[in-house]
């Protein structure tokens, strides 16, 4: 009864490559397994949360990502791949998911000698839960070695969808917090997706280039998460981003980077801080209260569509910046299912981009910018 389309690894190989043509880097996610690990709709399956209702579903994903190391480890890739992550999103028992964590650590870590790193994600239980954690060590004092914790962080769903402007930029700027400081064990961590969509304004493929009300938000909005999820100085747990994601079916204006480029509320290079309309504060935040009103309306053609502020450019003044940045943007599209991307994370939680790429189910690349 499942989903699966075959003859999608064909092109995952040719995304590889051409990524290493290009000089991006790649991080390949198990997004949607067998029996589904959420219930929601990029896996597959909508409803219940089978994997762990049998050890094939465990088994079958175990022998996915033995294969995905063993052919991305090639010398033809030159190393392109460097991340794979386990699991995408599972919202299983703690217990069970780091069981297959440990197992999934087994498969891909032998690869480390080769650049491959391996990556979990934290299953919204946010970093800090995940500090000093090894797969193969119970007590560890330190994180595991080749580790990198993966965190999305979304404002678009239930309950989070009802916070107001401030509330959403106050939650941005404390989860900054803990991802700026040194020494919290917390593993090397990327917020591997964002948005701009919230329930402040609506999601549309029309009028936003005539809508500057909504640009200043969008505006807002993307340069607080962007000071948030990067790294201001060395050692701290934050080391980038993906944006959810490059481009998506309409052109949804909340979740294409693409349109935020195209309409100017989005950077025109986000690894030139002198692009960005807010000034970026010493504990990572953007400074809100800065007077900036996006252009009444913009052509839609591209970067050169730039609103105006209140005072002189923005400058960062964390240290190391997107200005830093090693990544690249990928303008690779392969996104299905419904037009917004996501599905909601349940009640009450925190839902916390190269090129990346699902092994099963639907793919989706991301524009990222780690560091």
């Amino acid at each position: 009864y499942e989903p699966y389309v075959s003859g999608q690894y064909t092109y995952l190989v040719q995304a590889v490559q051409w990524a290493k043509e290009l000089g991006l880097h790649v991080m390949i996610d198990l997004h949607g397994a067998p029996g589904s690990q959420n219930g929601w709709e990029e896996t597959g399956l909508v409803g219940p949360i089978g994997f762990v209702d049998n050890s094939s579903n465990s088994d079958r994903s175990l022998n996915v990502l033995r294969n995905l190391t063993a052919e991305f480890t090639k010398e033809m890739y030159g190393g392109a791949v460097t991340n794979i992550e386990l699991l995408n999103e599972p919202i299983f028992a703690n217990a069970a998911l780091r069981t297959f964590y440990t197992a999934g650590a087994d498969v891909v870590g032998p690869a480390n000698s080769s650049g491959i790193n391996v990556t979990i994600h934290d299953a919204f239980y946010n970093p800090p839960t995940w500090a000093n954690y090894d797969p193969h060590d119970a007590n560890a004092q330190t994180p595991g070695k080749f580790l990198t914790l993966d965190t999305h962080q979304f404002w678009a769903f239930p309950p989070l969808d009802k916070l107001p402007e401030p509330q959403i930029l106050q939650r941005i700027c404390d989860f900054a917090a803990a991802l700026k400081l040194n020494n919290t064990g917390i593993p090397p961590t990327l917020v591997g997706e964002w948005s701009l969509s919230t329930g402040i304004t609506a999601n549309s493929s029309s009028n936003t280039e005539q809508d500057q009300a909504k640009r200043t938000w969008f505006r807002k909005l993307f340069e607080a998460q962007n000071a948030a999820y990067s790294p201001q100085k060395a050692g701290q747990p934050s080391i980038g981003w993906y944006f959810w994601s490059w481009q998506t079916e309409y052109d949804i204006d909340a979740w294409s980077y693409r349109r935020g480029l195209a309409d100017g509320y989005i950077p025109s290079n986000i690894s030139d801080p002198s692009t960005y309309a807010f000034p970026v504060l010493d504990n990572g935040c953007i400074d809100d209260s800065f007077a900036y009103t996006a252009a009444a309306s913009v052509s839609g053609l591209g970067p050169s569509s730039t609103g105006s502020s209140g005072g002189s450019s923005a400058t960062s003044t964390g240290g190391s910046s997107a200005a830093t940045t090693t990544g690249s943007s990928s303008t690779s599209s392969s996104s299905s299912s419904s037009s917004t991307a996501k599905s909601g994370a349940p009640a009450g939680m925190t839902m916390l981009g190269g090129l990346w790429v699902s092994a099963l189910g639907v793919a989706s690349v991301l524009l990222f910018c780690l560091y």
